[in-house]
């Protein structure tokens, strides 16, 4: 019965089918180009739009907080739920979006995720609010999976990072532009009104991408890349059937070592990350004084430059290091641990200061964030039948560490101030640089 009455939701994620091969080399060239373009376009504005459902909450957060009246480590509190249930969902999700439709899989997480950010919006209950919060996770946890296949089986291997670095602008641009939104949004509206606005956008985006984008290039008649490239990654996209899947799984994911060690560094980047993003606001407000919309401006300042951060150092990886991620994570975490101190000892008073600290937080702290989640986990593993996986095997260890920048940041501000918080961010830093420089070892 239970199997009956939910054949027709299985049938809307089944991939597409295969359809005939084009035979005409010309024509498939030609429509291989147009697709690849309407992918790209479909993953880079959905996942931007994506992240306006989720980092809305940064400058939300101290309102929210003067609103309901909510200590700080209550406010982590409800940011960690959507690191704890992103992380989980980003692993659960990446083994089904292996084998699930890309076109559908990544709306779904659009439309739902903006759904329930108006939910969010009508609630006081720091347990509901928190409740909500963790759901809304597991349904952005939803974007990447699909994308990361998508950029696999869609794309060559040749010049990967270069382009995977112009993929991951897409979430330093969301999150730029919902921070000005909100910054605008406060000057008139409550912090509710940085909820419905962005949720609006994300559920027309989402029905959008349910008419511009394709499943695998198999479905619009055009051969594997990995037919057409020589794509050196191992296996192929449709190479996805029954005990084949779940031998690549344990063998390229959960043993392998690789995977696990870039997983682990994310961790430290994401706790830096997220911690920056999500107290920055707060900290310019009670510490160094800024006004509150000025404040929010600034913040999104970070994410702007995190921008021209992950093309600079994802086209240094490439052309520079010859693929070597490792020196160019190891490069941006010791000048990220810099950045963060000038910030954080600059006083009151030097405005310009401290956007030059910002733009290097910014800058530094997504170049690995693109790297390491994106292409390092991908090619890590080492199979296109398992891209989804192993990006979302290294999506819950670094969301584990996105989770301490929520409780774990809260607590360190209640009990030793803004230097604690600090503190906290650079140890991160220097145990993420410590692993790349003992541990993680690339092959070319």
């Amino acid at each position: 019965m239970i199997q009956r009455s939910l054949a027709p939701l299985l049938r809307l994620y089944r991939m597409t089918p295969a359809a005939p091969r084009i035979a005409d080399q010309d024509v498939a060239t030609a429509r291989y180009r147009s697709w690849r373009l309407r992918m790209f376009v479909g993953f880079f504005v959905g996942y931007a739009v994506l992240y306006f459902c989720r980092k809305n909450i940064s400058n939300a957060m101290p309102l929210i907080g003067i609103d309901l009246g909510y200590s700080n480590v209550q406010l982590g509190l409800i940011g960690t739920t959507l690191y704890i249930t992103y992380g989980l969902g980003k692993f659960c999700n990446g083994v089904l979006a292996d084998r699930a439709n890309i076109r559908v899989f990544l709306a779904t997480g659009l439309i739902a995720s903006g759904l329930i950010n108006i939910w969010f919006a009508s609630l006081g209950s720091l347990y509901l609010l928190a409740l909500m919060w963790g759901l809304n996770g597991w349904f952005q946890s939803m974007g990447i999976p699909p994308i990361a296949r998508g950029m696999t089986i869609w794309f060559p291997a040749q010049g990967r990072a270069t382009r995977w670095a112009f993929w991951t602008c897409s979430h330093q641009a969301g999150t730029a532009v919902v921070m000005a939104m909100t910054a605008w949004i406060a000057t008139w509206g409550s912090w509710r009104h940085f909820f419905y606005i962005p949720a609006a956008l994300c559920i027309a985006v989402g029905v959008g991408l349910l008419f511009l984008l394709a499943d695998t290039p198999e479905s619009q008649g055009l051969a594997p890349v990995s037919a057409i490239e020589g794509d050196a990654v191992e296996g192929g996209a449709t190479d996805l059937r029954g005990g084949d899947y779940w031998r690549a799984l344990l063998k390229h994911v959960l043993l392998n070592r690789n995977v696990w060690v870039v997983g682990l560094i994310d961790l430290c980047v994401y706790a830096v990350r997220f911690g920056t993003l999500d107290w920055t606001t707060k900290f310019m407000i009670e510490d160094k004084g800024y006004e509150k919309a000025d404040a929010m401006l600034r913040a999104g300042f970070m994410p702007a430059a995190g921008v021209v951060g992950v093309l600079v150092l994802g086209i240094a990886a490439d052309r520079l290091f010859g693929t070597r991620y490792r020196v160019v994570n190891i490069i941006s975490l010791a000048m990220l641990g810099v950045c963060m101190y000038g910030f954080y000892a600059v006083g009151p008073g030097e405005p310009w200061l401290d956007l030059l600290f910002l733009f290097g937080i910014g800058f530094f702290v997504e170049g690995p964030q693109s790297i390491l989640g994106g292409v390092g986990a991908v090619d890590a593993g080492g199979s296109a039948r398992v891209a989804s996986a192993a990006v979302g095997l290294v999506g819950i260890l670094s969301y584990t560490g996105a989770s301490l920048s929520g409780v774990g940041t809260g607590w360190c501000i209640d009990h030793f101030q803004w230097a604690g918080a600090y503190t906290f961010w650079i140890i991160c830093c220097a145990i993420g640089l410590a692993l790349c420089l003992f541990v993680w070892r690339e092959k070319r």
